[in-house]
């Protein structure tokens, strides 16, 4: 590929170091490794992160019934404990 565009860029150093570890044989180089990689796999990340999202918004929805679940069941356990109780004290009679 023709590379004929000559750009000066200021990095910061975090940027510089992630473009330094990406492969390449040379700081351009690895520059335009990591852009062409990232903008090839852009639909696919972005379906990844779509599918992603919609598992989180599956195990939220399951967190919220099991919520719920647990709610009703400490009522009906706060509910029935008096008369847990009073069996209890009725078995304690000689």
């Amino acid at each position: 590929m023709a590379k004929t565009n000559q750009k000066c860029v200021r990095l910061s150093d975090k940027v510089t170091k992630y473009i330094e570890q990406y492969r390449g044989a040379n700081f351009s180089e690895k520059l335009e490794n990591l852009v062409l990689d990232m903008e090839e796999r852009r639909d696919q990340l972005v379906q990844d992160w779509e599918r992603l999202q919609a598992q989180i918004a599956d195990k939220h929805h399951e967190m919220v019934m099991i919520q719920d679940r647990v709610t009703k069941l400490r009522e009906v356990d706060r509910r029935l404990q008096p008369l847990a109780d009073s069996l209890l004290d009725l078995m304690k009679l000689p």
